[in-house]
């Protein structure tokens, strides 16, 4: 084929494709209609997009009911140990002392010795008897003249003898001079001895005392009083 039958026909193809396309142009513009304007109408605008419509979420708060916290039962606080003090040690050595009531000064016996003479006049001896150590006990004697009305003379004129345990005491007397009614109690004297009596024994202490009157009493002559017994010391 020549270059003018390949020129030719390009031609017809371009001025058929021209044609088909105002053929195509012109069928578009019959078949459109006309629109119709509305007189005051906003028609608004449509959007291709779909609208998701998100709902509104709203806060509920819920208060849980607290659980009830066990209250701990309180702790007693622990007692102090008090500290001991440290004995202080004795800058010598001490005997030791028994706590033995036959020991250093306890009262082991008191009691009371009289005549009875019937006369309204009698010797009374008083006696207490205290431990000195684990051998030996004393015994004080305290000698008195019970009677009415009485005069004995001067102080020293009269001698009081008093014994205890085998121990032996000659004293002066005490002067008496009582002119009284009632029967009452006149001192003559006093003496103490130191008697054997150890621990673990019971020990028979013999006590005596003797005043020398020389006198006259209601009538009645009276070279002496005496009065005494026996004294049981139990250690």
């Amino acid at each position: 084929m020549t270059s003018g039958k390949i020129k030719a026909v390009l031609f017809i193809i371009v001025l058929l494709l021209v044609a088909a396309v105002a053929a195509s142009w012109f069928a578009s513009r019959e078949e459109a209609p006309t629109p119709v304007s509305v007189p005051d109408a906003e028609v608004p605008a449509v959007s291709d997009t779909p609208v998701v419509v998100t709902p509104e979420l709203t806060a509920v708060l819920v208060n849980p009911s607290p659980t009830p916290v066990p209250t701990p039962a309180p702790t007693p606080a622990p007692t102090p140990v008090p500290t001991p003090e440290p004995t202080p040690e004795p800058l010598f050595d001490l005997p030791e002392i028994t706590a033995d009531p036959g020991y250093y000064g306890s009262t082991l016996a008191t009691g009371s010795f009289s005549s009875a003479y019937n006369l309204g006049i009698d010797l009374v001896a008083d006696y207490t008897v205290t431990a000195l150590n684990a051998d030996e006990v004393s015994v004080a004697v305290t000698v008195y003249v019970q009677s009415g009305m009485l005069y004995s003379g001067q102080s020293g004129d009269v001698m009081l003898d008093i014994s205890a345990g085998g121990k032996y005491a000659t004293i002066p007397a005490a002067a008496v001079s009582y002119d009284g009614a009632s029967i009452q109690r006149h001192l003559l004297g006093s003496q103490t001895f130191t008697v054997s009596a150890p621990v673990g024994t019971t020990s028979a202490v013999p006590v005596q005392a003797v005043w020398h009157f020389q006198g006259i009493y209601s009538g009645n002559s009276l070279p002496q009083l005496e009065c005494g017994g026996t004294i049981s010391v139990s250690r």
